[in-house]
Order: structure tokens, then sequence, then C-alpha cells
């Protein structure tokens, strides 16, 4: 008997390996094929027949990976649901509403994304927005662009809320791998050094670099030198102006960059406000393109000094400050030293307000 039981063990475990999945669902009827990927694959780990609406299928990925399930619209527009592959069949529906049943975990991630997807709480309002700026009603669209905000800062908080809720499962690795950017760098390395189980998942290793990256320019450093072609063409670098007695904002920008342009006024304004007192600043372009970058200087009125070696986002600059995304800037002190990092908007005004006092 005993060795029957171990016989019968032994092939229950070949037949159900670590990282299989069981899924099935509900999509639109128009949809005649579903799709599986995992944790970002550029190609579906399984993909299945969809008769009716209705499909199930089997496969095998990493544990813990985050499935993503589902098909492409009209145009090859994605549509998918992501779930845990936890080893407990699941079950979908993806149509004109979603939800998941599965596990435990499946079930809470689940009910967290009902309750925080900005597509539905704000689906009306998003519709009235794009209406107001189709024609051009600037004012309106203004004023519904704040109720939408409101709504994605209650989203994002019942998101943080889960986060601190599952330290302990490695669900929140996928809402920290698209919220990390909202986070700086002290709030970052607190979640790193949490002990919460989810900071080692695969999801987490962008995070990772980005905290590596930020280190780079962040207060207390001596700022680090770059050579690269003012506007004329001639070789300039930072510390022609940078460490020389006066405080320096070194600012990361690009032509190409919408956010980049409407910082610009921010920082203009705060050049024009304080130049006669020593302020300085040091335009940084990640521009690979010479008359972009010279037109852009020209119409946004950059009169500080400017510079880039035109080699885009593998300049200088991206590796010797861990710049992995713009508008970022630094602000240095008279002796070369970092004080403040990624200032924006008012926020730069103030601190140059409490330093020029």
């Amino acid at each position: 008997m005993l060795a029957l039981a171990s016989a019968i063990t032994l092939s229950a475990c070949a037949q159900q390996k670590e990282g299989d999945f069981t899924i099935e669902g509900t999509l639109p009827d128009t949809v005649k094929t579903v799709m599986v990927y995992a944790d970002g694959t550029k190609e579906p780990v399984v993909t299945g027949q969809v008769t009716n609406g209705k499909f199930s299928v089997k496969g095998n990925a990493p544990k813990d990976a985050f499935l993503n399930i589902g098909y492409m619209m009209d145009g090859g527009r994605p549509r998918f649901i992501t779930v845990l592959n936890d080893g407990e069949p699941i079950e979908i529906r993806l149509v004109d509403d979603y939800w998941v049943k599965g596990s435990k975990l499946n079930n809470e991630l689940n009910e967290m994304n009902l309750k925080s997807d900005i597509t539905i709480l704000a689906a009306s309002l998003i519709k009235d927005w794009q209406a107001a700026r189709a024609s051009q009603d600037e004012a309106k669209a203004n004023e519904i662009a704040v109720k939408i905000n409101a709504i994605q800062e209650r989203c994002d908080s019942i998101k943080i809320a889960y986060i601190a809720n599952h330290k302990n499962d490695v669900t929140p690795a996928l809402l920290m791998s698209q919220m990390y950017y909202m986070f700086d760098y002290k709030e970052l390395v607190e979640y790193i050094n949490s002990g919460a189980v989810w900071v080692n998942h695969p999801l987490c290793d962008r995070m990772k670099k980005q905290v590596e990256a930020m280190a780079k320019r962040q207060p207390g450093i001596k700022f680090t030198d770059l050579e690269m072609n003012d506007l004329d063409g001639n070789a300039a670098k930072l510390s022609n102006w940078v460490g020389k007695g006066n405080y320096v904002l070194v600012d990361f920008w690009a032509s190409w960059c919408g956010p980049c342009r409407r910082e610009m006024p921010h920082v203009v304004k705060a050049y024009q406000t304080y130049k006669a007192k020593g302020f300085d600043v040091v335009g940084v372009s990640f521009d690979n393109k010479a008359e972009a970058w010279k037109k852009a200087v020209a119409e946004l009125g950059l009169e500080w000094h400017n510079i880039s070696d035109l080699k885009g986002w593998q300049c200088a600059a991206s590796s010797a400050y861990g710049i992995n995304s713009i508008p970022s800037n630094i602000l240095v002190g008279p002796d070369g030293i970092i004080i403040a990092s990624d200032l924006r908007g008012e926020d730069l005004l103030n601190k140059l307000a409490e330093i020029y006092k």
C-alpha cells in the first residue's frame, strides 16, 4: 500500500508542475483568440480559441509571475486583465465589465483594482473632458480635469493602502512597477528596506534601478562634471559655471519632451527673478537633432547656458546623473555640492526664495 501511495503521489507531482495554470473565462463574442503573457513577455506563453465568448486554457509560467490575459481589439489595441500565477484555477470576465475569481490573493487584488480603476470611476468625466478639449473649451476642460485628478488621488490612496497591508505577499509588486515614479527617493528607499516580500519580485527590478539612479543626484553629493558642446558647437563643461560661487540649476530636458516644455515657464521665471543675485541655469539637452534643440531654446526663451552632445538618451548626462526620465534637475550650491534635486514648479521658486531671502 505504501508503494502504491508513493507512486500515486509521484504521478500527481509529474502531472502538476510548479507554475502550471488553468484559466477559463468570458470575452466578447467577436473575439476568436485569447492570449496569455507573463510579466511582459513579448510573445504569449499560451494562446487559445474563444468560442461564443468562452475559453479555457492551460499553460506554464514562473510561479508568482503576473499573467496578462486578454485579446487584441480592432486597430491592434490590447485589452488585458492581470492575475497572479499562484497555482490555483482562475476565472475571468473581460467584456464591458471585468472581474477575476480565484485564490484569496487574486480575489483581493481584483477587489482593489475595481475600487481604484479610474477608467470606471471617472468614465463620464473623461468623456466630458475629451469633448471639451475637442471643442477647445480650455476652461471647461480644466474644471473637469480638477475633478478627475481628485478621483485619481483617491484611487492612488487605495493602492498605497493595499501595498501597506500586503507586505507578506508579492501582489504589491504589480502596483509598484506602475507607481514607483510617484514616490521620491526617500520613500522608495524606505520601501526597498522595509523587508516586504514583494520587494524581491522581478517586477521591482526597475524600481531598484531607479533608486540607484536617483542616488547620483541626491543632496550632499558633489556634482559630476560633464563636457558637451554649446549652441555654437564649442566645447563646454558644467564646471565652467558650477562650483564657482553661485547657486546653479542644472536642468535636464529635451525639445521633444512635452512635460519639459510645460515646466520651462517656471524655470524662466526663477531665472529672471534671481539672476541679478547670482542665480544661474545650465540647460543640458537630451536632444539628438541640433536644429530642433536650437529652435526650442529660442521659442522658450532659454537665455541661460545651453549644452548638449546630441546623443539623446545615450548622452553623457544619462549615466553621470542616472537620468532615465525628464524633466529632471539638480540645484548645486556655491561649493559644487548638490543641495536639492527634481524641483518642479513652485517648489523651485520656493527653494530659491528661501536661499535669497
